[in-house]
Protein backbone atom coordinates (compact mmCIF):
# COMPACT_ATOMS: atom_id res chain seq x y z
CA UNK A 1 0.00 0.00 0.00
CA UNK A 2 3.06 2.37 0.83
CA UNK A 3 3.89 2.21 -2.87
CA UNK A 4 0.99 2.97 -3.97
CA UNK A 5 0.89 5.84 -1.76
CA UNK A 6 3.92 7.30 -3.45
CA UNK A 7 4.90 5.78 -6.43
CA UNK A 8 7.27 8.67 -7.67
CA UNK A 9 6.32 9.93 -11.40
CA UNK A 10 6.45 6.26 -12.98
CA UNK A 11 3.32 6.35 -14.30
CA UNK A 12 4.66 7.35 -17.56
CA UNK A 13 7.61 6.78 -19.70
CA UNK A 14 9.71 9.57 -19.36
CA UNK A 15 9.99 10.15 -22.86
CA UNK A 16 6.34 11.13 -22.88
CA UNK A 17 6.48 13.41 -20.12
CA UNK A 18 6.59 16.49 -22.22
CA UNK A 19 6.99 20.35 -20.83
CA UNK A 20 3.21 21.03 -20.12
CA UNK A 21 1.00 17.90 -20.51
CA UNK A 22 3.31 15.28 -19.17
CA UNK A 23 2.36 12.66 -22.33
CA UNK A 24 -1.33 13.75 -21.51
CA UNK A 25 -3.58 14.00 -24.46
CA UNK A 26 -4.93 17.40 -24.99
CA UNK A 27 -8.13 16.04 -25.86
CA UNK A 28 -8.29 14.90 -22.28
CA UNK A 29 -7.61 18.16 -21.03
CA UNK A 30 -10.16 19.91 -23.19
CA UNK A 31 -12.92 17.54 -22.11
CA UNK A 32 -11.48 18.31 -18.52
CA UNK A 33 -12.70 22.39 -19.61
CA UNK A 34 -16.03 21.14 -21.15
CA UNK A 35 -16.96 19.38 -18.58
CA UNK A 36 -16.27 22.60 -16.18
CA UNK A 37 -18.42 24.47 -18.54
CA UNK A 38 -21.41 22.33 -18.12
CA UNK A 39 -21.62 21.67 -14.99
CA UNK A 40 -21.29 24.86 -13.86
CA UNK A 41 -23.78 26.12 -16.63
CA UNK A 42 -26.47 26.18 -14.02
CA UNK A 43 -24.83 29.28 -12.76
CA UNK A 44 -24.73 31.46 -15.50
CA UNK A 45 -26.06 34.23 -15.66
CA UNK A 46 -27.44 34.48 -11.66
CA UNK A 47 -26.97 37.80 -10.58
CA UNK A 48 -27.21 37.04 -7.24
CA UNK A 49 -24.52 33.95 -7.42
CA UNK A 50 -22.81 35.16 -4.56
CA UNK A 51 -22.09 38.11 -2.33
CA UNK A 52 -18.20 38.64 -2.94
CA UNK A 53 -17.75 38.43 -6.43
CA UNK A 54 -21.27 41.02 -7.08
CA UNK A 55 -19.01 43.58 -5.31
CA UNK A 56 -15.59 42.73 -7.36
CA UNK A 57 -17.94 43.09 -10.47
CA UNK A 58 -19.20 46.41 -9.50
CA UNK A 59 -15.83 47.51 -8.69
CA UNK A 60 -13.99 45.90 -12.28
CA UNK A 61 -17.15 48.09 -13.88
CA UNK A 62 -16.60 50.93 -12.29
CA UNK A 63 -12.92 51.32 -12.83
CA UNK A 64 -13.15 51.37 -16.32
CA UNK A 65 -15.36 54.57 -16.02
CA UNK A 66 -11.97 56.33 -13.83
CA UNK A 67 -13.44 54.79 -10.30
CA UNK A 68 -10.72 54.31 -8.14
CA UNK A 69 -10.42 50.97 -5.74
CA UNK A 70 -10.07 52.02 -2.43
CA UNK A 71 -10.28 56.21 -2.97
CA UNK A 72 -13.88 55.85 -4.02
CA UNK A 73 -14.74 51.74 -3.53
CA UNK A 74 -13.46 50.74 -0.80
CA UNK A 75 -12.19 46.70 0.08
CA UNK A 76 -9.28 44.67 0.81
CA UNK A 77 -8.69 42.52 -1.91
CA UNK A 78 -5.65 43.62 -4.19
CA UNK A 79 -5.82 45.66 -7.66
CA UNK A 80 -5.11 42.62 -9.55
CA UNK A 81 -8.41 40.69 -8.78
CA UNK A 82 -10.14 44.15 -10.05
CA UNK A 83 -8.40 44.41 -12.89
CA UNK A 84 -9.36 40.77 -13.94
CA UNK A 85 -13.22 41.65 -13.43
CA UNK A 86 -12.50 45.42 -15.76
CA UNK A 87 -11.38 43.08 -18.35
CA UNK A 88 -14.17 40.95 -18.16
CA UNK A 89 -16.50 44.04 -18.38
CA UNK A 90 -14.78 44.43 -21.72
CA UNK A 91 -16.52 41.72 -23.33
CA UNK A 92 -19.28 43.42 -22.64
CA UNK A 93 -22.75 41.52 -22.27
CA UNK A 94 -24.99 41.51 -18.82
CA UNK A 95 -21.24 40.79 -17.27
CA UNK A 96 -22.77 38.16 -15.15
CA UNK A 97 -22.51 35.05 -17.90
CA UNK A 98 -18.71 36.49 -19.02
CA UNK A 99 -17.33 36.09 -15.27
CA UNK A 100 -18.82 33.05 -14.58
CA UNK A 101 -17.79 31.73 -18.14
CA UNK A 102 -14.21 32.63 -17.09
CA UNK A 103 -14.65 31.77 -13.51
CA UNK A 104 -15.86 28.18 -14.68
CA UNK A 105 -12.55 28.40 -17.66
CA UNK A 106 -10.42 28.85 -14.69
CA UNK A 107 -11.83 26.37 -12.71
CA UNK A 108 -11.50 23.85 -15.69
CA UNK A 109 -7.91 24.83 -16.05
CA UNK A 110 -7.23 24.22 -12.36
CA UNK A 111 -8.33 20.64 -12.77
CA UNK A 112 -6.62 20.16 -15.88
CA UNK A 113 -3.53 20.83 -13.97
CA UNK A 114 -4.98 18.82 -11.14
CA UNK A 115 -4.79 15.70 -13.63
CA UNK A 116 -1.75 16.28 -14.99
CA UNK A 117 0.32 16.73 -11.87
CA UNK A 118 -1.62 13.13 -10.35
CA UNK A 119 -0.75 11.54 -13.55
CA UNK A 120 2.92 11.79 -12.83
CA UNK A 121 2.10 8.62 -10.19
CA UNK A 122 -1.68 7.55 -10.77
CA UNK A 123 -3.51 5.97 -13.33
CA UNK A 124 -5.87 7.83 -15.55
CA UNK A 125 -8.83 7.04 -14.07
CA UNK A 126 -7.73 8.01 -10.65
CA UNK A 127 -6.30 11.28 -12.37
CA UNK A 128 -9.58 11.92 -13.94
CA UNK A 129 -11.59 11.05 -10.64
CA UNK A 130 -8.98 14.10 -8.73
CA UNK A 131 -9.52 16.20 -11.30
CA UNK A 132 -13.41 15.82 -11.53
CA UNK A 133 -13.22 16.13 -7.56
CA UNK A 134 -12.13 19.62 -7.38
CA UNK A 135 -14.94 21.00 -9.87
CA UNK A 136 -17.55 19.08 -8.06
CA UNK A 137 -15.59 20.27 -4.20
CA UNK A 138 -16.11 24.08 -5.65
CA UNK A 139 -19.97 24.14 -5.09
CA UNK A 140 -20.23 23.64 -0.85
CA UNK A 141 -17.63 25.84 -1.07
CA UNK A 142 -19.04 28.63 -2.24
CA UNK A 143 -16.96 28.51 -4.90
CA UNK A 144 -19.49 28.01 -7.77
CA UNK A 145 -19.15 31.59 -9.01
CA UNK A 146 -16.00 34.21 -9.17
CA UNK A 147 -14.34 33.75 -5.75
CA UNK A 148 -10.36 34.98 -6.00
CA UNK A 149 -9.40 31.14 -5.39
CA UNK A 150 -11.20 30.12 -8.76
CA UNK A 151 -9.29 32.23 -10.14
CA UNK A 152 -5.47 32.62 -8.92
CA UNK A 153 -5.84 28.52 -7.91
CA UNK A 154 -4.89 27.88 -11.56
CA UNK A 155 -1.95 30.35 -10.75
CA UNK A 156 -0.51 28.40 -7.96
CA UNK A 157 -1.14 25.09 -9.20
CA UNK A 158 0.89 25.84 -12.17
CA UNK A 159 3.70 26.97 -9.94
CA UNK A 160 3.47 24.22 -8.37
CA UNK A 161 3.55 21.90 -12.18
CA UNK A 162 6.80 24.00 -12.66
CA UNK A 163 8.24 23.27 -9.55
CA UNK A 164 7.82 19.43 -10.52
CA UNK A 165 9.16 19.61 -14.04
CA UNK A 166 12.07 21.58 -12.27
CA UNK A 167 12.61 17.94 -10.58
CA UNK A 168 12.68 16.25 -13.29
CA UNK A 169 15.62 18.57 -14.95
CA UNK A 170 19.36 18.20 -14.39
CA UNK A 171 20.00 21.44 -17.03
CA UNK A 172 20.55 24.42 -14.59
CA UNK A 173 19.24 26.71 -17.65
CA UNK A 174 15.87 25.17 -17.38
CA UNK A 175 16.09 24.65 -13.76
CA UNK A 176 16.42 28.54 -13.15
CA UNK A 177 13.71 29.28 -16.23
CA UNK A 178 11.45 27.18 -14.45
CA UNK A 179 11.95 28.99 -11.09
CA UNK A 180 11.53 32.93 -12.67
CA UNK A 181 8.49 31.74 -14.65
CA UNK A 182 7.27 30.41 -11.07
CA UNK A 183 8.12 33.91 -9.71
CA UNK A 184 6.22 35.99 -12.27
CA UNK A 185 3.31 33.73 -11.87
CA UNK A 186 3.49 34.14 -7.93
CA UNK A 187 3.31 37.42 -8.40
CA UNK A 188 0.13 37.81 -10.54
CA UNK A 189 -1.45 35.32 -7.59
CA UNK A 190 -0.73 37.51 -5.11
CA UNK A 191 -2.12 40.45 -6.90
CA UNK A 192 -5.59 38.34 -6.66
CA UNK A 193 -5.34 38.01 -2.76
CA UNK A 194 -2.02 38.49 -0.59
CA UNK A 195 -2.29 34.69 1.10
CA UNK A 196 -1.03 33.16 -1.99
CA UNK A 197 2.69 34.79 -1.06
CA UNK A 198 3.06 31.65 1.52
CA UNK A 199 3.04 29.28 -1.51
CA UNK A 200 4.96 31.44 -3.63
CA UNK A 201 7.62 31.84 -0.92
CA UNK A 202 7.58 27.66 -0.63
CA UNK A 203 8.20 27.26 -4.24
CA UNK A 204 10.85 29.80 -3.62
CA UNK A 205 12.82 28.23 -1.04
CA UNK A 206 12.47 24.76 -3.14
CA UNK A 207 13.97 26.03 -6.39
CA UNK A 208 16.91 27.22 -4.21
CA UNK A 209 17.41 24.45 -2.54
CA UNK A 210 17.34 22.50 -6.02
CA UNK A 211 19.59 25.21 -7.25
CA UNK A 212 22.01 23.76 -4.76
CA UNK A 213 21.30 20.06 -5.84
CA UNK A 214 22.35 20.14 -9.61
CA UNK A 215 25.43 22.12 -8.57
CA UNK A 216 25.13 25.79 -9.05
CA UNK A 217 27.53 28.07 -7.61
CA UNK A 218 26.26 29.71 -3.52
CA UNK A 219 27.04 32.99 -5.47
CA UNK A 220 24.84 32.37 -8.47
CA UNK A 221 22.40 30.86 -6.09
CA UNK A 222 21.95 34.68 -4.28
CA UNK A 223 21.70 36.48 -7.72
CA UNK A 224 19.07 34.44 -8.89
CA UNK A 225 17.48 34.80 -5.56
CA UNK A 226 17.41 38.37 -5.67
CA UNK A 227 15.80 37.99 -8.93
CA UNK A 228 13.39 35.46 -7.70
CA UNK A 229 11.97 37.89 -4.91
CA UNK A 230 12.03 40.94 -7.17
CA UNK A 231 9.73 39.26 -10.03
CA UNK A 232 7.33 38.27 -7.46
CA UNK A 233 6.63 41.69 -5.59
CA UNK A 234 7.35 43.47 -8.85
CA UNK A 235 3.29 43.64 -9.45
CA UNK A 236 2.52 44.92 -6.07
CA UNK A 237 5.32 47.63 -6.51
CA UNK A 238 3.46 48.53 -9.92
CA UNK A 239 0.14 48.85 -8.31
CA UNK A 240 1.60 50.67 -5.14
CA UNK A 241 3.78 53.12 -7.47
CA UNK A 242 0.48 53.73 -9.36
CA UNK A 243 -1.20 55.03 -6.01
CA UNK A 244 1.37 56.89 -4.95
CA UNK A 245 2.18 58.90 -8.24
CA UNK A 246 -2.01 59.64 -8.16
CA UNK A 247 -1.61 60.60 -4.23
CA UNK A 248 -3.61 57.73 -2.84
CA UNK A 249 -0.90 55.23 -1.22
CA UNK A 250 -2.27 55.94 2.17
CA UNK A 251 -5.56 54.68 1.06
CA UNK A 252 -3.79 51.36 -0.72
CA UNK A 253 -1.98 50.61 2.21
CA UNK A 254 -4.90 51.38 4.95
CA UNK A 255 -7.01 48.82 2.78
CA UNK A 256 -4.82 46.28 1.62
CA UNK A 257 -2.63 46.10 4.46
CA UNK A 258 -3.60 47.84 7.57
CA UNK A 259 -7.51 46.85 7.57
CA UNK A 260 -6.42 42.83 7.75
CA UNK A 261 -5.10 43.33 11.21
CA UNK A 262 -7.81 46.07 12.25
CA UNK A 263 -10.49 43.67 12.24
CA UNK A 264 -12.22 42.23 15.01
CA UNK A 265 -12.00 38.72 15.37
CA UNK A 266 -14.95 36.50 15.41
CA UNK A 267 -16.85 35.31 18.34
CA UNK A 268 -15.68 32.14 19.36
CA UNK A 269 -19.11 29.87 18.42
CA UNK A 270 -19.03 32.13 15.15
CA UNK A 271 -15.40 30.31 14.82
CA UNK A 272 -16.72 27.30 15.70
CA UNK A 273 -19.65 26.54 13.40
CA UNK A 274 -17.05 27.70 10.77
CA UNK A 275 -14.36 24.73 11.64
CA UNK A 276 -17.26 22.59 11.66
CA UNK A 277 -18.30 23.19 7.98
CA UNK A 278 -14.86 22.99 6.88
CA UNK A 279 -14.49 19.72 8.64
CA UNK A 280 -18.06 18.53 7.03
CA UNK A 281 -16.64 19.14 3.56
CA UNK A 282 -13.20 18.99 3.34
CA UNK A 283 -12.37 16.69 6.66
CA UNK A 284 -12.04 13.34 5.13
CA UNK A 285 -9.41 14.62 2.62
CA UNK A 286 -7.34 16.19 5.14
CA UNK A 287 -7.15 12.88 6.99
CA UNK A 288 -6.37 11.37 3.69
CA UNK A 289 -3.94 13.62 3.38
CA UNK A 290 -2.22 12.74 7.27
CA UNK A 291 -2.72 8.69 6.80
CA UNK A 292 -0.51 9.33 3.43
CA UNK A 293 2.00 11.02 5.76
CA UNK A 294 1.89 8.39 8.65
CA UNK A 295 2.07 5.90 6.24
CA UNK A 296 4.93 7.32 4.53
CA UNK A 297 6.97 8.54 7.05
CA UNK A 298 7.85 4.66 7.99
CA UNK A 299 9.71 4.36 4.91
CA UNK A 300 12.56 7.38 4.56
CA UNK A 301 13.33 6.35 1.54
CA UNK A 302 10.02 6.69 -0.01
CA UNK A 303 9.56 9.94 1.75
CA UNK A 304 12.44 11.45 0.22
CA UNK A 305 11.16 11.21 -3.46
CA UNK A 306 11.03 14.52 -5.16
CA UNK A 307 7.14 14.70 -6.11
CA UNK A 308 6.09 13.36 -2.56
CA UNK A 309 8.18 15.79 -0.59
CA UNK A 310 7.08 18.87 -3.05
CA UNK A 311 3.42 17.95 -2.83
CA UNK A 312 3.66 17.61 0.92
CA UNK A 313 5.04 20.70 1.65
CA UNK A 314 2.49 22.73 -0.98
CA UNK A 315 -0.14 21.01 1.60
CA UNK A 316 1.34 22.57 4.44
CA UNK A 317 1.98 26.14 2.65
CA UNK A 318 -1.56 25.77 1.37
CA UNK A 319 -3.06 25.43 4.71
CA UNK A 320 -0.92 27.68 6.20
CA UNK A 321 -2.31 30.27 3.91
CA UNK A 322 -6.11 29.48 4.50
CA UNK A 323 -5.50 29.31 8.31
CA UNK A 324 -3.59 33.00 8.93
CA UNK A 325 -6.11 35.37 8.85
CA UNK A 326 -7.89 33.70 12.07
CA UNK A 327 -11.22 33.30 9.95
CA UNK A 328 -11.98 30.20 8.19
CA UNK A 329 -14.92 31.11 5.64
CA UNK A 330 -15.52 27.86 3.58
CA UNK A 331 -14.35 29.32 0.49
CA UNK A 332 -11.42 30.20 2.16
CA UNK A 333 -10.73 26.35 2.10
CA UNK A 334 -10.71 26.14 -1.80
CA UNK A 335 -7.04 27.66 -1.74
CA UNK A 336 -6.05 24.30 -0.13
CA UNK A 337 -8.67 21.89 -2.51
CA UNK A 338 -5.25 21.46 -5.27
CA UNK A 339 -2.69 20.39 -3.01
CA UNK A 340 -4.72 17.87 -1.02
CA UNK A 341 -6.22 16.53 -3.87
CA UNK A 342 -3.52 15.74 -5.94
CA UNK A 343 -1.39 14.79 -2.65
CA UNK A 344 -4.13 11.97 -1.81
CA UNK A 345 -4.53 11.17 -5.75
CA UNK A 346 -2.89 7.56 -5.18
CA UNK A 347 -6.09 6.58 -2.56
CA UNK A 348 -7.85 6.24 -5.78
CA UNK A 349 -5.97 3.01 -6.91
CA UNK A 350 -5.93 1.44 -3.68
CA UNK A 351 -7.76 -2.06 -4.53
CA UNK A 352 -11.33 -3.01 -3.58
CA UNK A 353 -13.70 -1.47 -1.12
CA UNK A 354 -11.59 1.19 0.32
CA UNK A 355 -11.40 2.62 -3.68
CA UNK A 356 -15.04 2.37 -4.00
CA UNK A 357 -15.35 4.62 -0.41
CA UNK A 358 -12.84 6.94 -1.72
CA UNK A 359 -14.08 7.43 -5.03
CA UNK A 360 -18.17 7.54 -3.12
CA UNK A 361 -16.77 10.52 -1.09
CA UNK A 362 -14.60 12.03 -4.09
CA UNK A 363 -17.75 12.04 -6.30
CA UNK A 364 -21.13 11.68 -4.51
CA UNK A 365 -20.43 13.56 -1.15
CA UNK A 366 -19.84 17.41 -2.59
CA UNK A 367 -22.83 16.91 -5.42
CA UNK A 368 -24.98 15.75 -2.13
CA UNK A 369 -24.06 18.81 -0.30
CA UNK A 370 -24.49 21.27 -3.56
CA UNK A 371 -25.93 19.84 -6.56
CA UNK A 372 -26.16 21.88 -9.70
CA UNK A 373 -30.22 23.92 -8.88
CA UNK A 374 -30.86 24.89 -13.17
CA UNK A 375 -34.02 26.98 -13.33
CA UNK A 376 -32.47 28.88 -10.14
CA UNK A 377 -30.53 31.70 -12.48
CA UNK A 378 -33.67 32.61 -14.06
CA UNK A 379 -35.60 32.63 -11.52
CA UNK A 380 -32.64 35.19 -9.67
CA UNK A 381 -32.75 37.28 -12.90
CA UNK A 382 -36.44 37.72 -13.04
CA UNK A 383 -36.57 39.15 -9.25
CA UNK A 384 -33.51 41.13 -9.52
CA UNK A 385 -35.42 42.79 -12.63
CA UNK A 386 -38.51 44.05 -9.95
CA UNK A 387 -36.10 44.71 -7.73
CA UNK A 388 -34.15 47.26 -10.01
CA UNK A 389 -38.00 48.31 -11.20
CA UNK A 390 -38.77 48.92 -8.30
CA UNK A 391 -36.18 51.30 -7.36
CA UNK A 392 -35.28 53.33 -11.04
CA UNK A 393 -38.00 56.11 -10.16
CA UNK A 394 -36.04 57.04 -6.84
CA UNK A 395 -32.43 57.64 -8.43
CA UNK A 396 -33.94 58.66 -12.07
CA UNK A 397 -33.18 62.30 -10.94
CA UNK A 398 -29.37 62.00 -10.59
CA UNK A 399 -30.28 61.07 -6.78
CA UNK A 400 -28.13 58.04 -5.20
CA UNK A 401 -28.97 54.16 -4.11
CA UNK A 402 -27.67 53.12 -1.15
CA UNK A 403 -28.01 49.71 -0.47
CA UNK A 404 -27.73 49.17 3.23
CA UNK A 405 -28.03 44.91 2.83
CA UNK A 406 -28.52 43.74 0.19
CA UNK A 407 -26.94 42.55 -3.18
CA UNK A 408 -23.86 45.10 -4.46
CA UNK A 409 -25.06 43.73 -7.70
CA UNK A 410 -27.82 46.44 -7.62
CA UNK A 411 -24.98 49.02 -7.90
CA UNK A 412 -24.06 47.34 -11.17
CA UNK A 413 -27.54 46.88 -12.55
CA UNK A 414 -29.11 50.42 -11.77
CA UNK A 415 -25.47 52.38 -12.78
CA UNK A 416 -26.36 54.69 -10.17
CA UNK A 417 -24.60 57.12 -7.96
CA UNK A 418 -23.19 55.66 -4.95
CA UNK A 419 -23.15 57.88 -1.40
CA UNK A 420 -20.40 56.21 0.14
CA UNK A 421 -17.05 54.18 -1.03
CA UNK A 422 -17.85 51.37 1.38
CA UNK A 423 -20.18 49.86 -0.67
CA UNK A 424 -20.22 46.35 0.43
CA UNK A 425 -22.67 46.09 2.92
CA UNK A 426 -20.92 43.93 5.33
CA UNK A 427 -17.93 46.15 5.93
CA UNK A 428 -20.96 48.84 7.51
CA UNK A 429 -22.74 46.10 9.06
CA UNK A 430 -20.61 43.98 10.47
CA UNK A 431 -19.02 44.95 13.73
CA UNK A 432 -16.33 42.38 13.12
CA UNK A 433 -14.89 44.87 9.56
CA UNK A 434 -16.15 48.41 11.01
CA UNK A 435 -13.03 48.80 12.75
CA UNK A 436 -10.87 47.49 10.12
CA UNK A 437 -12.59 50.67 7.78
CA UNK A 438 -9.99 53.92 8.68
CA UNK A 439 -12.90 55.70 9.65
CA UNK A 440 -15.69 56.38 12.03
CA UNK A 441 -18.61 54.24 11.13
CA UNK A 442 -21.38 55.56 12.80
CA UNK A 443 -19.84 59.66 11.04
CA UNK A 444 -19.65 57.86 7.75
CA UNK A 445 -23.38 56.51 8.43
CA UNK A 446 -24.34 59.72 9.60
CA UNK A 447 -23.04 61.43 6.74
CA UNK A 448 -23.92 58.83 3.69
CA UNK A 449 -27.73 59.76 5.19
CA UNK A 450 -27.30 62.90 5.05
CA UNK A 451 -26.77 63.37 1.31
CA UNK A 452 -30.65 61.71 1.05
CA UNK A 453 -30.21 59.23 -1.21
CA UNK A 454 -32.98 58.71 -3.29
CA UNK A 455 -33.66 54.68 -2.51
CA UNK A 456 -32.21 52.23 0.02
CA UNK A 457 -32.42 48.82 0.33
CA UNK A 458 -32.97 46.84 3.34
CA UNK A 459 -32.75 42.78 3.69
CA UNK A 460 -35.17 41.33 6.50
CA UNK A 461 -32.82 39.69 7.92
CA UNK A 462 -28.77 39.98 8.42
CA UNK A 463 -26.46 38.30 5.63
CA UNK A 464 -24.23 37.43 8.79
CA UNK A 465 -25.52 37.14 12.33
CA UNK A 466 -23.69 40.10 14.24
CA UNK A 467 -25.26 43.89 13.12
CA UNK A 468 -23.54 46.76 13.71
CA UNK A 469 -26.04 48.23 16.46
CA UNK A 470 -24.82 51.35 16.23
CA UNK A 471 -24.94 52.23 12.61
CA UNK A 472 -28.19 50.50 12.33
CA UNK A 473 -29.83 52.53 15.08
CA UNK A 474 -28.61 55.42 12.57
CA UNK A 475 -30.25 54.51 9.54
CA UNK A 476 -33.69 53.18 11.31
CA UNK A 477 -33.70 56.72 12.72
CA UNK A 478 -33.56 58.25 9.30
CA UNK A 479 -35.66 55.62 7.44
CA UNK A 480 -38.69 56.13 9.74
CA UNK A 481 -38.51 59.90 9.71
CA UNK A 482 -37.41 60.50 6.12
CA UNK A 483 -38.65 57.40 4.19
CA UNK A 484 -41.28 54.87 3.02
CA UNK A 485 -41.39 51.38 2.27
CA UNK A 486 -42.16 51.37 -1.48
CA UNK A 487 -41.73 47.82 -2.97
CA UNK A 488 -40.41 44.27 -1.29
CA UNK A 489 -39.19 41.30 -3.07
CA UNK A 490 -37.87 37.95 -2.16
CA UNK A 491 -34.85 36.49 -3.78
CA UNK A 492 -32.54 34.51 -1.57
CA UNK A 493 -34.02 36.98 1.39
CA UNK A 494 -36.65 39.44 1.22
CA UNK A 495 -35.44 42.67 0.42
CA UNK A 496 -37.67 46.08 1.07
CA UNK A 497 -36.75 49.46 -0.97
CA UNK A 498 -37.36 52.61 0.97
CA UNK A 499 -37.94 55.83 -1.09
CA UNK A 500 -37.17 59.21 0.03
CA UNK A 501 -40.55 60.78 0.76
CA UNK A 502 -39.83 63.65 -1.12
CA UNK A 503 -40.03 61.57 -4.03
CA UNK A 504 -43.21 59.62 -3.07
CA UNK A 505 -45.73 61.77 -1.06
CA UNK A 506 -48.37 59.74 0.52
CA UNK A 507 -48.70 57.00 2.92
CA UNK A 508 -46.24 54.36 1.13
CA UNK A 509 -47.24 51.12 -0.02
CA UNK A 510 -46.14 48.96 2.57
CA UNK A 511 -45.59 49.45 6.31
CA UNK A 512 -43.22 51.80 7.56
CA UNK A 513 -40.05 50.83 8.75
CA UNK A 514 -38.14 47.68 9.81
CA UNK A 515 -37.64 47.43 13.56
CA UNK A 516 -34.33 46.38 14.30
CA UNK A 517 -34.16 42.69 14.08
CA UNK A 518 -31.11 42.09 16.42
Amino acid sequence: MTEILTSPAQRLPSRDRGWLTAGVPYWQLIAILFFALAYRAATFGDPILDYDEQLYLTIGDRLLHGHLPYVEMWDRKPPGLFAIYAMIRLMGGTGFVQYQVVAALCAGATAALIYTMSRRSTSVRASLIISVAYLLFLNPLHGAGGQSPVFYNVLTAFEAWLTLKAGDSQRPRMVILYALATMVIAGVAIQCKYTPFVEGVYFGLIFLVRFHRIGIPVRMIIGIGAAMVGLAVLPTLIAMTIYWRLGHLDAFVQANFVSVFARHPFPPERRSQQQMLIATIGGPLLLMAVFKLTRVWRNFGLARSVDFSVLAGWCVAALIGFSMLGDFFDFYFITVLPPLLVFIAPFVDLPGRKRAVIIGFLLVWPFVLSPPRWGLAAQHSEAMATLVGAIRPYIADGRCLYVYDGPTSLYFLTKACVPTRFIYPDHLTNPTETPALGIDPVAEESRLLATRPGAIVFADTPLVPRVDVATRAVLLKVLKRDYIRVSRVTIDRTYDVFALRDLHPGAGLLPGAPINPR
